[in-house]
């Protein structure tokens, strides 16, 4: 059964609106970011002691135990605790860093919010696997198989001037290379994603030309996504990038059609913001 105007209309700009509250009663800044460790437990940074905190005060445990024991094993293990708490403190710090980034966004386009709210949130869960990896690498869910070391994810959301407008972004730091070869996957998705739907036609978007101006080449790539939420017009960029060590996701929706140009600008702005901290 179709869903009725009203029904439909709250589904549709679910995404848009949902932090609208929390800035009216809450912090102007709602950004999240979680640090990860393969083989660890994901840690909200926010939350009780920071990663770093823990590093400080584990170390000195660590090695006065190491130092106790005096065998091969007791010292090797010291070794790798200490390994995996300077991974964490180094993750720690990075998604602090971009934390901080997102906050409060410089140089946004005219209209855009410049103070940054709850990840973005998909309208729907795509059937289609690729289209799962992008909607959940811009909310801040980057997949990790494969990944070794750390990972520090932060995403938010600015709201545009028009109705429902809204850019998401999602950004990763990884190990090493780790986030050139996320990339590539990224982009592979991308051309699969050919239809994001829900199984239904009120929920629907398939692939579109998008021309976007100083996007491309082998570190970055974009998308259109044209068709319905909730049954009425919706459309929608992606785009994914990199920075150095940092992937970044980002999603351009809303009634309105977004401009090309200014989905262009702000992976650009982006790139350029992720840069001056990725080192």
């Amino acid at each position: 059964m179709r869903p009725s105007g009203g029904e439909a209309g709250m589904r549709i700009v679910h995404a848009a609106v949902a932090g609208f509250l929390a800035l009216a009663t809450g912090p102007s800044v709602a950004t999240h970011a979680t640090v990860g460790v393969t083989g660890g437990a994901t840690a909200g940074v926010a939350g009780g002691a920071t990663a770093t905190e823990r590093a400080a005060r584990d170390t000195p445990a660590m090695h006065g135990a190491g130092a106790r024991t005096g065998s091969g094993a007791g010292a090797g293990a010291g070794v790798a605790r200490g390994a995996g708490t300077t991974r964490d403190a180094m993750a720690a710090r990075s998604a602090g860093r971009l934390r901080g980034m997102l906050g409060t966004m410089r140089d946004l386009p005219e209209g855009f919010f410049s103070h940054a709210r709850a990840p973005w949130r998909a309208p729907f869960r795509p059937r289609a696997s690729a289209c799962r990896a992008l909607f959940d690498a811009a909310a801040g869910r980057p997949a990790r198989d494969g990944l070794g070391g750390a990972t520090a994810v932060t995403a938010a959301t600015y709201d545009g001037p028009h109705l429902g407008e809204l850019a998401g972004v999602g950004l990763a730091v990884y190990d090493g290379n780790e986030a050139a070869g996320r990339l590539d996957a990224l982009r592979a998705a991308l051309i699969r994603c050919v239809t994001a739907d829900a199984g239904t036609p009120y929920d629907r978007l398939k692939a579109s030309p998008m021309p976007l101006p100083g996007i491309g080449g082998p570190d970055a790539a974009g998308r259109g996504l044209t068709g319905r939420v909730g049954g009425y017009p919706y459309r929608m960029h992606l785009v994914v990038a990199r920075s150095g060590h940092t992937l970044i996701t980002l999603v351009h929706a809303g009634l309105t059609p977004p401009d090309p140009a200014r989905t262009a600008e702000l992976a650009r702005l982006l790139v350029r913001e992720v840069g001056t901290l990725d080192g």
